[in-house]
């Protein structure tokens, strides 16, 4: 058992008030209670999933929380009931959200693991071990851009001290002085791993020095320790004096979760802890100082299991939601037109898809005007991504804009991908509106964590409370001779995930209106840029415009077959509708420019006007977005109408080769194009 700190309640002086004291330890009782009765009715069989408790750590949650002011904000853990109660959840709608209730505080959706509060601070609770950490991160970025103050405290387990989002958390609130306190619940076991055979340190914030911040450990099981401890860090993150990392040395008297045989620790060592209940330290101290009889404090723990007990009479009662209700939540959408944010930034006489003119840019020069513009207008709009500020990024898009608007909303980042987007993730859901840019499109391989299991899914299992203004730019494709990994299409994996929109632009006016669009969705966004195209160039208005999320566009008209593309694929299309004219043959190029949502009303009017359907992109044939559209086809009104099987034309299977001529082989090029639509067209095929 490793030791924890040996200073004790009953030495020390209490400079605290005595009523302040004993409602800390009510709250502890009542968490205790919370957690004993949720495992009762886990273990009779009326609630569902699964369950984490954080029996004998309860100091930690309390001590740690009253440090705060309620307007502060924290993150949690999937061991959360304790922090969700001590932040001044309702006990009512924690324990109907665990019985899956309507009423629960995130309406059914997200269960134990995900129990969040905006509204009291509660950024949500987390299944992902340190999954919180970027997101506190951001959230602790938007405090100090908005001129806040503000904190967040951090809560982790000691199994996350060890994940990759600890490290770059870290230190990335520490380069940027960010009020956040990174709190460790060293409760001995990441799951089954002991910490001491986790660590080649002997404490978690031993670690603190790497990052220039201070560390420190103290006893969890003593409330008034953590209290101290984490007042402290509280003070110093509000004076401007950056980040703090504190363990707290607590024990879970539970297992991890409820199939947990516990063949991992003995009997000896648990009682060992349970002697030093943090319960019946305080309750003790307060007796042996007279602040509380015997009487007084069962009459306290009676208090805290009657209130739970109430709770739970009112929970079992309320409706379970309704199965008509399944997707309610998952997409936060404006019912009206043009959206909020557009009104707010821009007024309401913002056009949509105005005439293009004659002024030219280039899609890259698109890209950097509409940021421009965006940012002018709000002061939420910020930029944040590897080398994009004096840099101007890793293809020149950002150039400029660092000089107008500083590092403060250029923000430069460490080489820290995922973080970079659970930053984004945690200002969005404080009132930013943060366009992240990945140098590669490849690299959000290394953020798939906090792009899809935490930006696509917190608002529906929030119970679609939460909003998330994220853009996410994607340079991708291939052309560039920059080889396997800098030369991907990923589109189709996002558009697999709910609570994700996916965008993929062909020309400069569409790049400036739609990123305009994305922009003023309250969801994430997928923004993907396919690398050749930042220097096309074409027509585009130099006031905000609009074009929608969803709307396709016909490049080209024609009756003998349609051809659907997106991105760097649609120049190639038009290109082959060209020479295919000279054959006599008509084709319609039918631009998506959204993938999700996407237009199937203008695939679908095409598609029985032609009869016949080609489908183009780059991105590999197996599982590209190609598949989806044909399927969707085929069950639609259109099927009846096609005169022939519909054709896909996509990537090899092979990863992006470096040599020019495989290169291009590997990717859909124009002859492709007219050889494919050639033969559908004269039922070759």
């Amino acid at each position: 058992m490793r030791e924890a700190p040996t200073t004790s309640l009953l030495d020390a002086t209490l400079d605290l008030p005595r009523e302040r004291l004993i409602e800390w330890l009510y709250q502890m009782h009542l968490i205790r209670a919370f957690e004993e009765t949720v495992e009762q009715l886990y273990a009779a069989g009326k609630m569902h999933g699964t369950m984490h408790l954080s029996i004998g750590q309860e100091a930690v949650a309390v001590g740690a929380i009253a440090a705060l002011r309620p307007d502060d904000y924290i993150t949690s853990t999937h061991r959360g009931h304790g922090h969700a109660i001590a932040k001044g959840q309702d006990l009512r709608a924690m324990l109907a959200e665990l019985l899956g209730k309507e009423t629960g505080v995130c309406r059914g959706r997200g269960g134990s693991m995900h129990l969040a509060d905006l509204e009291r601070g509660n950024l949500g609770a987390n299944g992902i071990v340190a999954g919180g950490i970027p997101i506190a991160v951001g959230a602790g970025l938007s405090i100090r851009m908005q001129g806040q103050d503000r904190v967040v405290l951090c809560f982790f387990g000691d199994g996350a001290a060890n994940h990759g989002n600890f490290h770059e958390g870290l230190n990335m609130a520490a380069i940027w002085r960010l009020p956040v306190v990174f709190l460790c619940e060293n409760n001995q076991y990441a799951m089954s791993m002991a910490v001491r055979r986790a660590m080649a340190v002997p404490r978690v914030a031993d670690r603190a020095v790497a990052y220039g911040i201070p560390g420190e450990t103290v006893d969890g099981m003593d409330v008034v320790a953590v209290y101290r401890a984490v007042r402290a860090a509280v003070e110093r993150a509000r004076r401007g004096e950056g980040p703090t990392l504190i363990e707290a040395i607590t024990y879970r008297y539970r297992g991890h979760s409820k199939s947990d045989r516990q063949v991992y620790r003995t009997k000896d060592e648990v009682q060992a802890w349970m002697a030093r209940d943090p319960i019946v330290r305080l309750r003790e101290a307060l007796i042996a100082r007279g602040w509380l009889s015997e009487a007084e404090a069962a009459t306290l723990e009676e208090r805290a299991r009657e209130a739970v007990a109430e709770a739970l009479r009112a929970a079992e009662g309320d409706p379970e939601p309704e199965v008509a209700q399944l997707t309610e939540g998952v997409y936060a959408e404006d019912p009206l037109f043009p959206p909020r944010w557009i009104r707010q930034a821009f007024g309401s006489e913002v056009p949509v898809e105005p005439p293009a003119g004659t002024r030219e840019l280039s899609y890259a020069e698109a890209l950097r005007e509409t940021m421009a513009q965006a940012m002018a207008a709000d002061e939420r709009v910020f930029l944040m991504g590897e080398d994009i500020g004096v840099y101007g990024g890793a293809f020149g898009v950002t150039q400029g804009l660092i000089e107008r608007f500083g590092p403060e909303r250029v923000r430069d980042t460490p080489i820290s991908e995922n973080t970079i987007v659970g930053a984004g993730v945690g200002a969005a859901l404080t009132g930013m509106h943060p366009i992240v840019e990945m140098q590669f499109m490849d690299f959000v391989t290394l953020a798939m964590e906090q792009t899809v299991l935490q930006a696509a899914k917190v608002r529906y299992m929030f119970g679609g409370k939460a909003r998330v203004p994220l853009v996410l730019r994607l340079p991708g494709g291939s052309g560039t001779g920059a080889a396997a990994q800098h030369s991907e299409s990923l589109e189709a994996w996002f558009v697999h995930v709910p609570g994700l929109k996916v965008v993929a632009p062909a020309t400069p006016y569409d790049a400036k209106g739609l990123l305009l669009a994305a922009l003023a969705d309250d969801n994430p966004v997928i923004f993907v840029e396919h690398k050749l195209l930042y220097r096309t160039r074409g027509p585009v208005p130099e006031e905000p415009y609009l074009v929608p999320l969803g709307k396709a566009a016909v490049r080209r008209p024609g009756r003998h077959l349609t051809i659907v593309a997106y991105s760097i694929a649609v120049l190639r299309a038009l290109e082959a509708a060209e020479r295919l004219a000279a054959e006599g043959i008509e084709a319609e190029v039918i631009d998506l420019r959204t993938l999700k949502p996407y237009d199937a009303e203008t695939v679908i009017a095409s598609v029985k006007k032609t009869g016949k359907l080609l489908i183009v992109h780059e991105a590999p044939l197996l599982g590209g977005f190609g598949g989806e559209l044909a399927a969707a086809v085929a069950q639609s009104e259109a099927f009846a109408y096609l005169e022939a099987p519909i054709v896909r034309l996509g990537g090899a299977d092979v990863p992006i080769p470096y040599h020019p001529r495989l290169e291009r082989a590997a990717v859909p090029q124009v002859e492709d194009i007219v050889e494919a639509a050639r033969r559908l067209a004269r039922l070759e095929i």
